[in-house]
This record gives structure tokens, C-alpha cells and sequence, in this order.
């Protein structure tokens, strides 16, 4: 079991190519709110974008942890198990604005930063759960309400409509055909891997938004290329909404958290 543990934190060091290091908190944590900062736990908070965010992760286990995030007084929390690739949301039926979406993503940009600052990119398995989430949530689609729900890596939908492909790896500049449904039916659109069809739409198929000075491994995935794509053909035409794009969002969201682990790295 340690050993899976050790495997993924070098993993982790490996994909920002500088050696690991265990170093002392730095005076910038106070730029991020940082109240505290171990191996197991990580928490603070931050006011950007006109909103304030309480922002905590928490190891349960060796394998198992424990993220809240409360934006504007709202919350919505998850538990993660790396052993089973299970995922467990609550998000208490909350609707978070555009505006708070991009609060809660320039925290974890702002976070990321400091983390690549100060521990030159060895971050904990705590820390990498905290930002894949953030970065996860922020990228909901327009008006989607965080409800309650299980889900588990493992599961598959043979359907095209709320289809889940587990966690199928893609391969930057190859092409995928996003499948994906929405108010005008059933979709099947060939899209290039890593393209950018328009603004704030690049890295097409990653595991976050856009393409962006993200300092954490970030996962490439049939499943996240689904939802890039509906949401770049819902919001050009008119606006993308929980009614067309939340099925393809919901099924991206083991993809985030276990993509990498799995090997999909582009």
C-alpha cells in the first residue's frame, strides 16, 4: 500500500522535471490565506473575484481524502479513494455564478503557484486532490446545481446519451470523436486533440480548463474531450446550461481526480 503511495508522489515530481525537496512554509502563504500546511492536511482562505473561499482538504488515510470548499458560505465537499477510484460529492444543491466558478479557479491557479514557489513542485497527495477538484468544479457548465452524488471509475453507459467511458486515455494532436447530447439531440463531432477551436477553448480534451499555467499533471480523456466539446457547441450557440452539457460534465469527474494516476498524460 505505501508503496502505491510513493509511486504516485513520484509521479507527480516527475511531471514538473525539478528534483523533489521538503521545505519550510513560506511567508507568501499568507497571499493565499494558508492557516495550515502538512503531507495530510492543507487548508486557508482566499478572497478574489469579489468572493471569498474557504478551501480544505484532509487525509482520512493512507489512501483517502476528505476536500471542502465553501464559496461565499456556500459549500460543497467530496471524499476520494485513490484505492478504489471511488468519489463521493455533495454539493448540497448549490448553484455557484460564473463569476464564483472563476473565484474558485484563479484560487487554485493562485495556490498551484505557490506551491511550485515554495516546494518546487512536490506536492502532496492532499494538495494534488485539492487543485484537480478545484479546477474540476470551476469548470461546471452554466447554471448546474451541485446535487449529491456517487461514482465510481469502474462504471460504463453502452449508450451514447449519458454515456460514461470510464477513463479511456487520448493522445494530443490525434483525433477523437467527441460524443455528447444536448437540447438538439445526439452528437458525434471528430475534434483534434489539444486544438483550441476559439477563445478560453484550448487544449481541447484536457482534464481542466483551457490551457492555462496549471503546475499540476493534468489528464487527457475521451470523457473530458466529450464535455469540452458540448460545452464549446452549447456556449457558441446561445449559452451551455446544466440541461445540455451537465451529464458530459458529471461523467468527466473521475477523469480529473484518477486520469493521471492511470497514465493519460497526453
Amino acid at each position: 500500500m505505501k508503496n502505491y503511495v510513493n509511486s504516485i508522489a513520484l509521479l507527480l515530481c516527475a511531471f514538473v522535471c525539478i528534483q523533489c525537496t521538503h521545505e519550510n512554509v513560506s511567508p507568501k502563504a499568507q497571499e493565499i490565506g494558508l492557516e495550515v500546511q502538512n503531507d495530510d492536511n492543507f487548508s486557508g482562505k482566499f478572497n478574489t473575484n469579489n468572493s471569498t473561499i474557504n478551501y480544505s482538504v484532509k487525509a482520512l488515510s493512507e489512501l483517502q481524502y476528505k476536500v471542502l470548499i465553501s464559496i461565499d458560505k456556500m459549500d460543497i465537499e467530496a471524499f476520494i479513494n485513490f484505492e478504489n477510484e471511488d468519489i463521493s460529492i455533495n454539493g448540497h444543491d448549490n448553484n455557484f455564478s460564473e463569476s464564483q466558478k472563476e473565484a474558485l479557479l484563479n484560487t487554485g491557479k493562485i495556490i498551484s503557484e505557490y506551491l511550485l514557489d515554495t516546494k518546487k513542485g512536490d506536492i502532496s497527495m492532499a494538495e494534488y486532490t485539492l487543485l484537480t477538484l478545484m479546477e474540476y468544479w470551476g469548470k461546471s457548465p452554466i447554471g448546474y446545481v451541485y446535487k449529491k452524488r456517487n461514482i465510481h471509475s469502474s462504471s460504463n453507459s453502452t449508450n451514447l446519451k449519458s454515456r460514461n467511458e470510464g477513463i479511456t486515455c487520448i493522445r494530443k494532436n490525434t483525433y477523437v470523436t467527441a460524443e455528447y447530447d444536448d437540447s438538439n439531440g445526439n452528437h458525434r463531432d471528430r475534434v483534434k486533440v489539444g486544438s483550441k477551436p476559439r477563445r478560453n477553448y484550448g487544449c481541447m480534451g484536457r482534464c481542466g480548463a483551457d490551457c492555462g499555467r496549471w503546475w499540476i499533471p493534468s489528464a487527457w480523456t475521451k470523457d473530458c474531450m466529450d464535455h469540452d466539446q458540448c460545452s464549446n457547441v452549447n456556449n457558441a450557440s446561445g449559452g451551455s446550461s446544466d440541461r445540455n452539457c451537465g451529464d458530459e460534465f458529471n461523467e468527466a469527474a473521475d477523469d480529473y481526480v484518477f486520469g493521471v494516476i492511470r497514465g493519460c498524460r497526453g
